[in-house]
């Protein structure tokens, strides 16, 4: 993502008796001018490559370890709690 900033801003065109009845009221916020000063662009769409299916794969058969080892974990952690709930 990159920021584009304007280095100058450029006053509209106005006729010569125009400019003494301007007020406050008819400028522009500053809030305006800077979400106008800072344009973030739009990131680039993410193209799929190809071993997208090879890391799903890696992925759940990762967590499933993972599930079987917690698994495992918490049977081992019952037993010892079984053991010893009688001392």
């Amino acid at each position: 993502m990159t920021v584009k900033k304007t280095l100058s801003l450029k006053r509209p065109k106005t006729t010569e008796g125009a400019a003494e009845q301007t007020s406050a009221a008819t400028q522009p916020a500053g809030g305006a001018t800077i979400a106008d000063r800072f344009k973030l662009d739009a990131a680039e769409p993410v193209k799929k490559s190809a071993d997208t299916g090879v890391a799903t794969k890696v992925a759940v058969i990762a967590a499933l370890a993972a599930l079987a080892i917690a698994g495992l974990l918490t049977y081992t952690l019952y037993g010892h709690w079984e053991f010893l709930k009688g001392a």
